[in-house]
């Protein structure tokens, strides 16, 4: 095929594989990665919760503010006896008293507690907020109350089936137009998306640019993935993914800061999208990446960018290179025609191979092992990132340090896996992280740094989990049909993350400690069943579905 008549890696290796020119524009690719982290888990502070209360029409009589706690307050609504918090919705009914009579008297009485009726609770539609604090969906569009809090979880979950979505369509356009177009169109879209968002006049709008946002943004973090690791030779390739991934969790942090500063939502909105109507100006500043310029045929800009790269790192391409790309771009057309005759040979082979593949029972059991592994660490990593306000202490240094502590780990995990093994080191990490999720429920609440700490150690082990499981993923796997039961895998990991935005429900109608309880059980069972894959370390990636099926045999 056309791809294989040119070796690219040796091409870097000859303009410099981590030059210069492969620095400068991972440092630009991470900026993009740091904002698709806002389009991602910007929903996490525009759909919190907020502070409020039941209006005491008795009361409250002020025509223009009102104080949210005032002294009459514990005489008036009910409080939750095991934390002591105020009830949201409900209060007190009023008895029918003589000194009930008029405002003058209420004022005087103060809202004495023989005036009301502690046996007899109501619902209110009024509601009076906590003065200085964040402002949320919650307040511009009426959601108030346990019976309307799925309005607030499942933005979470259109959030991911927009970018669910996004994936295959964003792949195919990148594959035909370009990793750079679907980079800067997609950035470009979703921070507009993102900045109609904060102007959103109804809840309706709110959502639609939600998807919105996620869809325009989803391709992007693939795509510039695949173009940051394509920049450079194979000896740094970890490296660089590794770089890259750590801009990510960097871009969750800032996220929480901003929110910590602005609290107000519609701000919020507008202050985090903005830099991203800027990547329209990186048409030219991002190069198109030349492993995809030469695969499309498009050899005169590779040859171009190939030697701005040489000129760039302080190399040169030699004659030799020269002439090889200049006989490979003559040939193309011819070899394009050869290629299209192999991709209808590689397609019917592909196809008998994944068939004889869902005719072993083996492969049939790893491959619904590895999605049940994929869908727990997709739903424990986002669920204790979008959770994590609600352990104690305070709820933005919380997330921040929950998104933060995802940089070690990224740097940890290939010694991890080399000195352990995939199938230990997969099953040890969510056994810890299992084991984190269920001590919490222990610790005395105002014991917080303790209840961070173990919160935080227990975010480090699921990201680990998660690295070592893409890996683990395409070494199981025979090469003919490896992307397709990858992306089968993944797909069901996408059930995990629109099922983690939900977790907060299990809060309002379980308690505080029930998303842990659902993550450690969870984590518990798929590290026990991590145990039936085979071990990979130092094994032949398996080509064909007999290779794959003898990996594990004590003979392999």
């Amino acid at each position: 095929m056309t791809k294989k008549l040119i070796d690219i890696d040796g091409l870097l290796e000859e303009v410099g594989e981590f030059g210069k020119y492969q620095k400068k524009n991972i440092f630009y690719l991470g900026l993009t990665l740091l904002f698709t982290a806002s389009s991602t888990m910007s929903f996490v502070f525009t759909t919190g919760d907020m502070n409020y209360r039941c209006r005491i029409n008795e009361c409250d009589v002020s025509e223009t503010s009102f104080e949210y706690w005032p002294p009459w307050l514990n005489q008036t609504v009910p409080f939750d006896a095991d934390d002591h918090r105020l009830s949201k919705c409900s209060r007190y009914v009023l008895n029918n008293s003589p000194n009930n009579t008029n405002t003058t008297d209420r004022r005087v009485f103060r809202c004495d507690e023989s005036e009301y009726n502690r046996s007899s609770i109501v619902q209110c539609d009024e509601f009076v907020f906590e003065s200085g604090g964040e402002t949320t969906i919650v307040s511009a569009f009426n959601i108030f109350c346990k019976n309307n809090k799925w309005k607030l979880t499942i933005v979470g979950t259109l959030n991911n089936i927009g970018q669910f979505f996004s994936l295959p369509i964003s792949g195919f356009l990148s594959d035909k137009y370009g990793r750079k177009n679907i980079i800067i169109v997609g950035s470009v879209l979703a921070a507009t998306c993102g900045i109609l968002r904060g102007l959103s006049i109804n809840y309706t709008m709110f959502m639609v640019l939600e998807f919105f946002d996620a869809f325009f943004s989803g391709g992007v973090y693939s795509a510039t993935f695949i173009m940051g690791i394509g920049l450079v030779g194979g000896k740094h390739r970890v490296f660089a993914s590794t770089i890259l991934s750590a801009y990510y969790p960097i871009g969750e942090a800032l996220v929480g800061v901003l929110f910590w500063y602005v609290q107000d939502w519609r701000k919020f909105l507008i202050f985090v999208n903005l830099p991203g109507l800027g990547f329209a100006l990186a048409y030219t500043i991002i190069p198109e990446s030349v492993r995809w310029m030469i695969t499309a045929g498009k050899i005169n800009e590779a040859i171009e960018e190939l030697k701005y790269i040489a000129n760039y790192n302080g190399k040169k391409l030699s004659e030799e290179t020269l002439k090889k790309l200049e006989t490979f771009k003559s040939s193309n057309e011819k070899e394009i025609e050869i290629e299209e005759m192999t991709k209808r040979t590689t397609s019917c082979s592909s196809q008998q191979a994944f068939k004889r593949a869902m005719t072993s029972k083996r492969l049939i059991l790893r491959v619904i092992n590895c999605s049940f592994c994929w869908m727990i660490n997709t739903l424990i990593y986002y669920g204790l990132s979008m959770s994590s306000g609600s352990i104690v202490g305070n709820r933005y240094g919380n997330f921040i340090l929950c998104s933060l502590v995802e940089i070690p780990a990224l740097f940890l995990v290939i010694k991890i896996m080399n000195n352990c093994g995939r199938r230990e080191s997969q099953c040890a990490t969510l056994l810890v992280c299992s084991t984190l999720c269920i001590s919490i429920a222990f610790v005395p609440k105002h014991a917080v740094i303790l209840n961070v700490l173990l919160y935080l150690i227990g975010k480090f082990s699921i990201t680990i989990s998660f690295v070592i499981l893409y890996m683990y993923t395409a070494e199981m796997f025979p090469t003919e049909i490896r992307h397709s039961l990858f992306g089968i895998c993944s797909m069901f990991g996408r059930i995990g993350s629109m099922v983690a935005p939900q977790t907060p429900l299990l809060v309002t109608y379980f308690g505080e400690l029930s998303p842990l309880l659902l993550f450690s059980v969870s984590a518990l069972l798929s590290g026990l069943l991590a145990l039936l894959f085979p071990e990979t370390l130092n094994k032949k990636m398996p080509d064909t579905v007999l290779e794959a099926e003898q990996i594990g045999n004590s003979s392999s």
